[in-house]
């Protein structure tokens, strides 16, 4: 049964020899001699146990002599290149003279008594083993095992003083592996033991040297890095384990960060506010494997590219990381270069474009300023219809955002609604606001304002869009309508909408001769025109809008009277005002003598329009404004007598829309009162 374990720990013993050996690449000598001396030594035992015998037997008792001897001694040397302590070549040569003595001592048992003096071969239980007599010269063995734990002691002290540079796990499980070893040789000795132990000692040894050489991979990092060797002077690396526990650098990386020094090997890296922890050791953690982008690190004003890889040992991947810096500064430099041009020029570009959308923005404004004039020039001429080309406007974008038009249609569509009228700026006002019924010649005059319409907006644009729209909006779906008697889909399609748009404005807006008429009527003549006057889609649209509209907001809220607050302390100048509007009976005037009695008169009526005198005893005209303009937006024209001074600039400052001199002029008092009452907000329709 002994030799049959003599034999399992040998064919492990070798096994596990191969396998280091042919599992790495790069074998250290001092590794791979360790793991034959413990094969040999193996072997001894085995074949110890199988002598039958005594020659054979001494045979194999000088074999695992072999590895006893020299074991020890590399064990030193392995520690000795851990800790980078230096041995004296001297030192080193007497500890190989002292086994390599103890080995010629052992070589002369059955030529000399000085070792053994007498050897007996005894079998028993299945297996050999040798009953010695000790010559005098065997103590030396002892002596040598003694001296080298002292040794090996000595080394794990100064290491202790070094450990933040050492690898101190590593150390320490070399020492305790190294004097247990020596301790269970003595142990033997003492008690004469006659099953050996050591052979155990020994395979776990080669077990250790193993994982031994996978961590010194790391720290050496010589055969991780040889492609790098030839660029070691712009070159650093640290090196970590597995678990991202700090195992080594080499002297270009500890130069680049002097805090390295502080790092104890084994130990992960410590948190801190630093650099290197928050640019490097931070990016390690958050690495995930992948291919990273290019990552720079700035230090002293130079540039390093900083890659990530995993180290391998053998067939076993990822067994620890490396990262490595690499000089990339005139690399960097113009690359900077370059993205500062790219930025200044993206800066250029962001500037240009914010101008031409600035720019772009004012024509468009002004383009819609110029819409609002035409369309308020439009409804000036009817002063019963106020709002009515905004309104039109509105409906038509409602009803093309239903048929599924996208937004930059229902913006033309919307446009077009705003000049459909357009063309009425060519018919006389008394035929556009005579209240009672048109002649036929009068109705034909009426007729014109589609294809005078056309001919003004056509050349405003490359599209002709809105000059067809305000040509066929009068067209009717049977071909009965006005100015070409279109038909069906023949009419084109925002004609149709805004024919739609417009015959329900006009029933929902107040009259000279009656006022917006009920909803119910309204959808009845919807209904009736479906086909008829109107395209059938947009005209159910239409009452879909209308049956959804519960509480009829959709109609002219405009009142048919206009309150004025004519605001002086000369009462007859009032008075004139209501006289000179009079003959208008839209507009009723309220006076009021001091800017006091015009603030309590705001807090409890809203007027339309307020006439501010600018000098009155008290609390002034323009004093009264900045009170107003506080917390109202009622339109404020200013009236004054002084005609010396061009003081239009300073009164818009204070809020005023307009300013009239006195003393008045009839027609001037009645254009401002009028615009100031009827112009509205064209972005309350958008």
């Amino acid at each position: 049964m002994v030799s049959w374990f003599y034999l399992i720990v040998f064919i492990m013993a070798l096994t596990m020899t191969v396998f280091f050996m042919t599992r790495n690449k790069r074998v250290d000598s001092l590794c791979m001699l360790f793991c034959i001396l413990v094969t040999i030594n193996c072997l001894g035992r085995y074949l110890l146990a199988k002598a039958t015998g005594v020659d054979m037997a001494i045979l194999a008792n000088k074999l695992l002599y072999v590895g006893g001897c020299y074991a020890p001694f590399l064990t030193v040397i392995l520690l000795t290149e851990l800790s980078n302590i230096k041995m004296s070549k001297w030192f080193r040569a007497g500890l190989l003279a002292i086994s390599t003595f103890l080995l010629i001592l052992v070589f002369s048992i059955g030529y000399s008594d000085i070792y053994y003096r007498h050897v007996e071969l005894v079998q028993a239980d299945g297996y050999s083993y040798l009953v010695k007599t000790y010559g005098p010269l065997h103590i030396c063995y002892p002596i040598m095992m003694i001296v080298y734990i002292i040794v090996v002691l000595w080394y794990l002290y100064k290491i202790i003083q070094k450990r933040k540079q050492v690898s101190f796990r590593l150390v320490l499980t070399i020492c305790i592996t190294a004097v247990s070893i020596i301790l269970l040789y003595l142990i033997e000795l003492v008690i004469h033991c006659e099953f050996s132990l050591l052979s155990v000692g020994y395979l776990v040894g080669i077990m250790f040297m193993t994982e031994y050489y996978e961590r010194v991979t790391i720290y050496d990092m010589t055969s991780n890095i040889s492609s790098s060797i030839e660029r070691m002077q712009d070159y650093g690396y640290i090196a970590f384990d597995r678990k991202l526990r700090f195992a080594n650098a080499n002297d270009y990386a500890r130069k680049l960060f002097p805090e390295i020094e502080n790092w104890t090997i084994d130990k992960q890296v410590p948190a801190s506010n630093s650099y290197l922890y928050k640019e490097v050791i931070q990016y390690l953690w958050d690495w995930d494997g992948e291919e990273p982008e290019n990552k720079y690190v700035c230090v002293d004003d130079k540039y390093y590219q900083l890659d990530v890889r995993a180290l391998t040992y053998g067939r076993k991947k990822d067994v620890g990381y490396l990262l490595e810096f690499s000089d990339r500064t005139l690399e960097k430099q113009y690359y900077n270069t370059i993205e500062e041009y790219n930025d200044l020029m993206e800066e250029e570009v962001a500037v240009k474009t914010e101008e031409l959308r600035i720019q772009q923005a004012k024509m468009k404004k002004l383009y819609m300023q110029t819409i609002a004039a035409l369309t308020e020039a439009v409804d000036a001429k009817d002063r019963y219809t106020s709002g009515h080309s905004k309104r039109v406007a509105k409906y038509a974008r409602m009803i093309a955002e239903r048929m599924g038009k996208s937004k930059e249609e229902q913006d033309d569509i919307f446009r077009a609604g705003l000049l459909h009228d357009v063309g009425k700026i060519r018919i006389p006002a008394e035929i556009i606001n005579k209240p009672g019924k048109l002649t036929d010649e009068e109705y034909n005059t009426i007729k014109l304002h589609p294809v005078a319409g056309y001919h003004i907006l056509r050349g405003i644009s490359d599209n002709d869009f809105i000059a067809v729209a305000a040509k066929y909006h009068h067209e009717r779906y049977d071909g009965t309508g006005y100015p070409n008697g279109l038909f069906g889909s023949n009419i084109p399609e925002v004609a149709r909408i805004l024919g739609v748009a417009d015959s329900y404005d006009a029933m929902t807006s107040n009259r000279s001769y009656r006022k917006v008429l009920p909803q119910d009527v309204v959808r009845s003549e919807i209904q009736n025109g479906i086909g008829s006057q109107f395209d059938p889609e947009v005209a159910r649209i239409m009452l879909n809008m209308i049956d959804e509209d519960k509480d009829y907001t959709l109609k002219q809220y405009d009142v048919m009277k206009r309150y004025i607050l004519s605001v002086d302390d000369e009462p007859m100048n009032s008075k004139i005002i209501g006289h000179i509007m009079k003959d208008e009976p839209l507009y009723e005037v309220v006076t009021a003598t001091s800017g006091m009695e015009a603030l309590k008169m705001l807090e409890k009526k809203e007027y339309d329009l307020i006439l501010l005198d600018v000098r009155m005893p008290g609390m002034d005209g323009l004093e009264t404004l900045k009170r107003i303009r506080e917390k109202y937006q009622t339109p404020v024209v200013l009236m004054t007598g002084d005609k010396t001074l061009d003081i239009s600039a300073e009164f818009a400052e204070y809020g005023c829309d307009d300013y009239i001199t006195k003393p008045f002029l009839p027609i001037v008092v009645k254009e401002i009162v009028h615009n100031m009452t009827e112009c509205t907000n064209l972005e309350n329709y958008q």
